[in-house]
């Protein structure tokens, strides 16, 4: 069965019903304008979709490069293999541990997928579809889609596709991440990216509140981990298309979310270049003389405000240091440390902290059947980092015997009780 024809006149889901329910195994090539794309089925499941000129395998492993899940001396060092044995790039990186098996079949089965549903929006172009007894493809790292679960899902996306569009009309469009989205995600970290760093592994072990995952968090803050997935890509330069590929969620599902992040006021779209790449410049701001005195005024408030405010700025992280003997500064070490944040994050670091004792100091009596006499106990017994056993203003913590218990008592008199393991602590 040779089909051969316009998608004007047999749409993409006819065609793929009559090869889905025929069983039938070949390649269909489809065209419109330059593109070129060629879906590979056996007994009338997908199993392979590549773009011409653009190698499947080849494209996995440079979105892996650029998702940081592999190395670029790697991926070269793999090709080059590849050229000496004509191994599959794949099963060359799967065999010498440099990517799991579960990754790269992920990868290779959201491209193929992503592939074949970007043709549901094709309305024009050729198709010529090949029948063979045999087709070439990776039987152990693709997994064939059926061409059932391709329609139903390919509708649904075909539904909601103009809704999207609304928002994120084109692939080309630059994204910019809101003052909210900026304060999710300096509080929180992206769960495929990052996972492993002492923060995230405060939440797993219930030492500390997952901000984003608060049930008690107000309406409209908290994001999932696909929405945390696509804001950590979203720079203000990469493109909608760019944002898509490196959430590894697909264009459709990624759209779907920057959609939906504009819709909450956590994006906003870039201002876009006027025709010929250039801004538009006020024609004010145009003549040499008014350049030279922004820049002669630009030039002389850097020199004040490092001669000014330097030493206040060191002073604001460093309490302890004494003042330089400098003209009165334009921003004080207060008004610095209102302005960064810095009395708000070392009052949370400074929890944290006890926190970080009060386990360290549990973990101690478990293996002692004691308390510790002193949070310097349970630095010398690798139980708690130096640095935890100071607060952030650089002064020392000390352990106080309490009924029923042990307390740690910071330096500015706030103290936190240590129940023995096993109990919980009575409310202060």
């Amino acid at each position: 069965m040779a089909l051969k024809g316009t998608l004007g006149d047999f749409a993409l889901t006819d065609i793929l019903q009559l090869i889905g329910l025929q069983r039938k195994t070949g390649t269909l090539v489809l065209r419109r304008g330059g593109e070129e794309i060629v879906l590979g089925f056996e007994e009338g499941a997908v199993v392979f979709a590549e773009r011409r000129g653009r190698n499947l395998e080849q494209r996995v492993g440079q979105l892996l490069v650029r998702t940081g899940k592999l190395t670029e001396e790697r991926l070269q060092e793999a090709l080059e293999i590849q050229r000496e044995t004509l191994q599959r790039l794949g099963h060359i990186l799967v065999e010498r541990g440099w990517i799991d098996r579960e990754t790269l079949q992920a990868q290779l089965h959201l491209q193929i997928t992503d592939t074949v549903y970007e043709l549901f929006r094709w309305e024009d172009g050729e198709y010529d579809f090949l029948p063979s007894d045999t087709i070439e493809w990776d039987r152990e790292l693709i997994l064939p889609v059926s061409c059932d679960s391709l329609l139903m899902e390919g509708a649904r996306r075909v539904d909601e596709w103009p809704r999207i569009q609304r928002v994120i009309p084109r692939p080309d469009i630059v994204l910019l991440p809101t003052s909210a989205a900026a304060e999710l995600l300096a509080d929180a970290a992206d769960d495929g990216e990052v996972r492993g760093t002492v923060y995230d592994q405060d939440i797993d072990f219930g030492f500390i509140k997952d901000p984003l995952l608060d049930e008690q968090a107000e309406p409209g803050t908290r994001v999932g981990r696909a929405e945390l997935r696509v804001l950590r890509w979203v720079d203000g330069e990469r493109t909608a298309a760019e944002v898509a590929e490196l959430s590894e969620l697909g264009t459709f599902e990624a759209f779907k979310v920057l959609a939906s992040l504009v819709e909450r006021g956590l994006l906003t779209r870039a201002p876009e270049l006027p025709r010929g790449g250039e801004r538009a410049v006020p024609g004010w701001l145009r003549s040499a003389a008014m350049a030279r005195l922004f820049a002669a005024l630009a030039g002389l408030l850097v020199l004040l405000g490092g001669i000014s405010a330097g030493a206040e700025l060191l002073r604001a992280f460093v309490p302890a240091l004494p003042a330089a003997p400098l003209p009165r500064p334009l921003a004080s070490a207060g008004w610095i440390s209102r302005t960064c944040g810095l009395a708000r994050a070392r009052r949370a670091t400074d929890r944290l902290r006890m926190e970080k004792i009060a386990e360290a100091a549990r973990v101690f009596r478990l293996a002692h059947r004691r308390w510790p006499s002193s949070v310097e106990e349970l630095v010398a017994g690798d139980l708690l980092l130096a640095p935890f056993a100071r607060d952030p203003w650089g002064r020392p913590y000390r352990l106080a015997r309490a009924t029923g218990g042990l307390r740690v008592v910071a330096a500015g008199g706030e103290t936190l009780l240590v129940a023995p393991p096993g109990t919980v602590a009575p409310a202060p």
